[in-house]
């Protein structure tokens, strides 16, 4: 798969045209909305990768995406990804669900996922991809994918890195057979399942994916 690089226009499945870039303040309730409705569900949906029946409680709060954003951009960077809408003549435009961050004359662009890559310090030789949201409207059109492939590309590019990880809830199959059609190895590694304010429903842990990034 090509490269995805933040900052730039794609063209996504059926022609939709997309757009990534770094998440700001003026983003994140927004985003705190995106990331919940994808890991514990939005109404009229059903999205494939929820946690809703695994873990109560909010997956991120403004407060935590506020920190995030306070964190040195050289440990942390937090991406989404727009659907760029085009208004017809009567001023409508093609989808109405997520909020409009961007207008022009003739534009709309609508958040409609993000992700996180981060590392535990600048000698630290891997990072780790989290916080992968794609609002469920839109879930199942390419989202997801082009979202690691953004993550996996500023892992390389910001932190000069090339080992990617994820943290996977064991249980989540469907999530970790798709992971591993992208490249990711499940490993034997896990840790518990400690997040702020969720309390797990059923018990469960994360295991440890893991992909080299040189490899083709």
């Amino acid at each position: 798969m090509s490269e995805v690089i933040l900052g730039t226009e794609i063209i996504g499945k059926n022609g939709m045209k997309l757009f990534t870039r770094l998440i700001d303040i003026n983003d994140i309730n927004k985003i705190v909305e995106i990331v919940n409705w994808a890991y514990r569900g939005k109404e009229g949906t059903f999205p494939w990768a929820t946690e809703k029946d695994l873990v109560s409680g909010p997956r991120v709060t403004p407060e935590m995406i506020h920190s995030d954003l306070n964190t040195d951009s050289k440990l942390m960077k937090l991406m989404l990804i727009e659907h760029i809408m085009e208004e017809n003549k009567n001023g409508a435009s093609e989808a109405s669900e997520a909020t409009t961050t961007t207008n022009t004359e003739n534009q709309k662009r609508l958040i409609i996922g993000c992700v996180k890559i981060e590392r535990e310090s600048l000698e630290s030789k891997e990072a780790v991809i989290g916080m992968l949201s794609v609002d469920p409207t839109y879930q199942s059109g390419g989202i997801g994918s082009i979202l690691v492939r953004l993550a996996e590309g500023e892992i390389k590019k910001t932190f000069n890195v090339f080992e990617s990880h994820l943290h996977v809830v064991n249980i989540r199959d469907t999530l970790i057979a798709w992971y591993n059609k992208l490249g990711y190895i499940t490993t034997e590694t896990t840790y518990p399942f400690i997040v702020d304010r969720n309390v797990a429903l059923k018990e469960i842990h994360f295991v440890l994916l893991v992909k080299n990034l040189l490899q083709k």
